[in-house]
């Protein structure tokens, strides 16, 4: 890493901090994200998570390589001594977040033709990252990135891992994704969904774009969401939604919305 000048702190979540940085070497303007896992230095079982995280978010982001709408990994460092994990990417630009939180265009529609372009290089880089069998399961206006040519790219690879069905691991984790942006089958506890979730939260980001910037299901709580959700598209939708009953938590949640018939 001595070979990276830090500038500037650019982004956080849940599974690590990214920092804006120059190469020493070529010049160039990258960003490098360092990984944490439970605040761990790096022994212990903190430091075995930190590891698996590390080399799971680095596998999804090579399984990605090289499509335009999806960031690229340029290198990857992990040092069990100190604990460090480190993933070096190309710098694409400000988060879509970022960018409609700026005083000239909060509140404001992105155009039609500009929401255009945005939602299909994300729909794009998700058919691509789908097909190479990756899910991202963290889809918001965070981790998409806008370059200054009006280019766009999926980023944030922390929550990935390959799609059960294609690649034979253990079930699916339910408590993934951001909730505004949480597809119902994941409130309602289920272990083996799909690529519809990526799908779900794109949407998501689509309204968001059209409504300046307000999100399209603010929900308090995953109770409040799956209301919110429901109140928009309809709880006679229940009804036809095949399995939902069967869902770990379907008993808890569903009852408590209106009845289907209710609903008309």
């Amino acid at each position: 890493m001595e070979h990276y000048e830090r500038l500037v702190k650019i982004g956080e979540g849940a599974s690590g901090v990214v920092y804006k940085a120059r190469d020493r070497r070529m010049g160039d303007t990258v960003a490098i994200k360092r990984l944490r896992a439970g605040g761990g230095n790096g022994v212990g079982e903190d430091g075995a998570a930190l590891e698996a995280a590390f080399r799971r978010e680095v596998r999804c982001l090579d399984a990605c390589h090289g499509h335009p709408s999806l960031v690229a990994l340029r290198a990857a460092h992990l040092d069990p001594y100190t604990g460090g994990a480190f993933l070096v990417m190309d710098y694409a630009g400000r988060s879509l977040a970022d960018v409609m939180r700026d005083d000239g265009r909060a509140g404001k529609p992105f155009a039609e033709p500009e929401a255009r372009r945005v939602m299909r290089a994300l729909l794009e880089g998700a058919a691509a990252m789908h097909a190479r069998g990756v899910l991202h399961r963290d889809l918001k206006p965070a981790n998409v990135l806008l370059d200054a040519h009006g280019g766009a790219r999926i980023c944030d690879f922390g929550l990935s891992r390959p799609d059960t069905a294609q690649a034979g691991t253990s079930p699916l984790t339910p408590g993934v994704s951001t909730l505004w942006y949480r597809a119902p089958e994941l409130i309602l506890g289920s272990r083996d969904y799909d690529f519809g979730v990526d799908t779900w939260a794109l949407g998501c980001v689509m309204a968001e774009l059209l409504a300046g910037g307000a999100p399209l299901f603010p929900g308090r709580s995953e109770m409040d969401q799956l209301n919110r959700i429901f109140d928009t598209l309809g709880a006679q939708d229940v009804a036809s939604w095949r399995g939902s009953a069967s869902l770990p938590r379907a008993g808890n949640m569903l009852c408590r919305l209106p009845s289907p018939q209710a609903a008309w």
